[in-house]
């Protein structure tokens, strides 16, 4: 049975090949559902979601002459999605504009008490990250994130020099990224840190 779906994957890889709509409408809605679910873990925001599996299948239409039928169409598809949502994810956090947007609609989808949770537990985890840094780097972190003053007003306040300062955040930055990165997953914990941490160390 498994052979029989292999070969008709693989039949309709070769019609795709050769540019048969109908073949590529197949593949689209029989990996539809799974790959969708599968950018929501990355991207629980479903209008993203739906906009990134369009793209991905999009591009797989693009380079439809470049697929090998005798290989797993499943893993390929797979991976190509992987990289895509990777992607999303830095240009979501680099592009402010689009960082706004998408903080507006999980903020809209807090109505969820379920989604609210999310945000109460991931804001406990910033702070468990910042309560793990060494006292002098979480004292100049506050000083700047939570108080919002420039390396310059934090340099004369501790005594030290504004590169110290900016020095010290940068590795403030990268140790509550990868205490986020290694405790969570998706887009809503990393959209919180890139606001709340990200947009401070370019003073």
């Amino acid at each position: 049975m498994e052979n029989s779906v292999c070969n008709e994957e693989a039949a309709l890889l070769r019609k795709l090949q050769q540019g048969d709509a109908d073949a590529y409408i197949t593949l689209y809605n029989h990996y539809y559902p799974s790959l969708y679910t599968y950018i929501l873990h990355f991207i629980n925001v479903p209008e993203l979601a739906e906009d990134a599996l369009q793209e991905v299948f999009i591009k797989i239409w693009e380079i439809r002459e470049r697929i090998n039928p005798a290989l797993s169409f499943s893993g390929y598809l797979y991976r190509i999605t992987r990289n895509h949502v990777f992607k999303l994810l830095k240009k979501i956090t680099a592009d402010e504009a689009l960082r706004v947007q998408v903080m507006q609609q999980l903020h809209h989808e807090t109505n969820d008490a379920d989604t609210r949770l999310l945000w109460k537990e991931y804001e406990s985890l910033l702070h468990e990250a910042i309560g793990q840094l060494p006292p002098q780097r979480q004292k100049v972190f506050k000083l700047c994130r939570e108080e919002s003053k420039s390396y310059e007003e934090v340099a004369l306040e501790l005594g030290i020099s504004r590169n110290t300062v900016k020095e010290h955040m940068v590795l403030a930055m990268k140790s509550i990224k990868y205490f986020f990165y290694t405790n969570t997953d998706g887009i809503l914990p990393l959209l919180i840190f890139s606001t709340l941490v990200l947009d401070r160390i370019t003073d």
